[in-house]
């Protein structure tokens, strides 16, 4: 069944808008199994004009949050002038990061010390070997590194430091809160603290398509993320409450659909929201939705029903 036909009528449409998410860039210094994004990434990166049109819609609307996502952003040349401007303007900002080369750059990480940023690193497991076969020889330890940087400057304590796991293969994600405990325990030993560990289930879009349809296991996944339709967490899939926005602007009902270019349809660019007075929409919704309601439910905050 077509997932627009079995989400009930009530949940076609969006809530309160709360969050902007914003993709500043769709360059990434990463090429992980898992991700649904950079496939069709064509390396662009959000212009500083692009930049201050949200600027200039969140002083006309109030947004709790501001999601700043990639690619990986902290690459992008003008993310701490953006994040300093957007900080001005809402009360929680969130950047999303592999956190593999953010040491690199001194006035981000000045940043983060200076800061109350809310910080989400995907790591996609608590090990070392299936980390760096997801993402790359060498890539755990560099996290490792960089959240030990990050718990110095009070994260993981005083200041959120979330993580976010991927399955490794064609499967739901296993129960949040017990996860969680696996991921604390195994990363005491490397002396890395963090708030909170968010499940993603991954979408058969971009690179885990390809990986799903290479191990011939595309249909199956299909039909497991159908099976497991879990209506409990329709009212809080993360498209009724935030507005999906890539580098050149353009409106999207979430990250997943801006993978796949499926642009909202009612509105088109950020520009047309600077000065419109109601944000209401209905959302468009594609077979690929089953897997933010799979199981337990995904969004960027994680599990939905826990």
């Amino acid at each position: 069944m077509r997932f627009e036909d079995r989400i009930p009528e009530e949940y076609k449409n969006t809530a309160t808008i709360t969050t902007l998410q914003l993709n500043i860039t769709q360059k990434c210094n990463l090429r992980c199994k898992h991700c649904h994004i950079m496939k069709n990434s064509e390396n662009m990166e959000m212009s500083k004009e692009v930049m201050e049109d949200c600027l200039k819609f969140l002083d006309n609307h109030k947004m709790q949050t501001v999601d700043i996502t990639g690619g990986e952003p902290t690459t992008h040349p003008n993310i701490v002038w953006f994040v300093k401007e957007c900080l001005k303007r809402v009360d929680d900002l969130i950047i999303r990061t592999n956190a593999v080369d953010i040491d690199k750059n001194k006035d981000l990480m000045d940043l983060f010390e200076n800061e109350k940023i809310k910080i989400v690193v995907s790591l996609p497991c608590y090990t070392q070997e299936n980390v760096d076969s997801q993402r790359g020889q060498g890539v755990f330890n560099k996290v490792i590194s960089n959240l030990k940087k990050l718990n110095e400057f009070g994260y993981g304590t005083t200041k959120e430091l979330d993580l976010v796991y991927n399955p490794l293969g064609g499967f739901l994600p296993p129960e949040q809160s017990s996860l969680q405990q696996d991921y604390e325990r195994e990363l005491a030993q490397y002396n890395v603290k963090f708030n909170n560990l968010f499940t993603i289930t991954n979408m058969p879009i971009g690179f885990f398509k390809d990986f799903l349809m290479e191990k011939g296991e595309f249909e199956d996944y299909i039909k497991l993320l159908e099976e497991n339709y879990n209506e409990d967490t329709v009212e809080n899939i993360m498209c009724r409450y935030q507005i999906s926005v890539d580098s050149l602007g353009n409106l999207y009902d979430c990250d997943f659909n801006q993978a796949e270019k499926v642009h909202m349809n009612k509105f088109k660019n950020i520009k047309e929201l600077i000065n419109v007075d109601d944000l209401y929409r209905e959302i468009v919704f594609k077979d690929y939705c089953y897997g933010c309601t799979a199981g337990s439910g995904s969004s960027c905050g994680g599990a939905l029903d826990e």
